[in-house]
């Protein structure tokens, strides 16, 4: 007597079971994953499509006005703009070499070499915020350690007032957002390190490769992926910046450290010009759509 298994009689439908299954554990997340994620940046999107400030009950459809008063008329997005960009350019550079410098310092025979690798990932863990505040403290005209140091050393004609000075003030927050921001970097890099055979590195040592050769073909091209995924995670990081720029300038002097994030808090919550607001939201989003669309896929790809 022949017996025919479940799956061959009952086909779609032996597996309907665990797909319900697996619906019912999925349905909670999806529903905050809708309510927390989908449905603001909708919501955002048609808000920016709108004159509106946040507390009259109407609101003026205004199309894509919004879009072309930024682009046009509205000189403060243009400086946030172009901050974001060179924001962006340092961060891709100055954490991700840092970074990679460290990993491989870490990475070789050092004594104490995970009492330094805490150390130096320690300013990760904390928030931006928190950093921004320890920074703002260094920098400060006449209390500030920065400031104290210079004068130590007989170089008073370098001391500033670094967060108040157009020209310098969003350098200086960059430098205090690189000590935060090299620990993940270093992270990454020891971990892709850690992945190499050691077998490579040492029948390149017995060719008579030096150790610039031996990163150059070696270590450099096999840590392609990890390059990616860094520079992935710094880019959109970069775009996202708002919170060390708020509280160590909160975008001044004269909106010369104002980037996107900032300058749409101040429009939508301090000038109640939501549409504004929300049009550079969907900038933002866009912009950050350009390295996470390839970076999920690059992910997906390598599962």
């Amino acid at each position: 007597m022949s017996v025919t298994s479940p799956t061959a009689q009952g086909g779609r439908a032996s597996l309907r079971p665990e797909w319900v299954v697996g619906a019912i554990f999925l349905a909670p997340a999806f529903l905050i994953y809708v309510t927390v994620i989908i449905y603001p940046m909708i919501h955002s999107a048609w808000l920016s499509l709108y004159e509106w400030d946040g507390i009259s009950p109407t609101k003026r459809f205004v199309g894509f006005d919004n879009y072309v008063t930024l682009w046009t008329s509205n000189r403060v997005f243009w400086i946030a703009l172009k901050n974001n960009a060179l924001w962006t350019a340092v961060a891709l550079v100055v954490p991700t070499a840092m970074g990679l410098g460290l990993a491989l310092l870490l990475n070789g025979k050092l004594a104490a070499r995970g009492f330094y690798r805490g150390l130096f990932y320690f300013p990760a863990i904390l928030s931006l915020s928190i950093c921004g505040l320890i920074w703002t403290w260094i920098y400060h005209p006449t209390l500030g350690f920065l400031n104290q140091f210079l004068g130590w050393i007989g170089l008073e004609g370098l001391q500033r007032a670094w967060l108040s000075e157009p020209s310098i003030a969003l350098f200086a927050v960059m430098v205090a957002a690189a000590w935060h921001n090299t620990g993940l970097p270093m992270l990454l890099y020891l971990a892709g390190l850690q992945t190499i055979p050691r077998e490579i590195l040492e029948a390149a040592e017995v060719d008579g490769a030096t150790k610039l050769q031996r990163f150059r073909y070696v270590i450099w091209p096999m840590l392609k992926d990890t390059t990616f995924v860094v520079l992935a995670i710094t880019f959109i990081n970069s775009l996202k910046v708002y919170d060390v720029v708020y509280v160590m300038t909160y975008g001044g002097p004269a909106n010369q450290t104002q980037v996107l994030g900032t300058w749409m808090y101040f429009l939508t919550y301090n000038f109640n010009r939501i549409g504004l607001g929300t049009a550079i939201a969907v900038v933002l989003l866009g912009l950050t759509l350009i390295f996470a669309i390839p970076y999920t896929r690059r992910l997906g790809a390598d599962k």
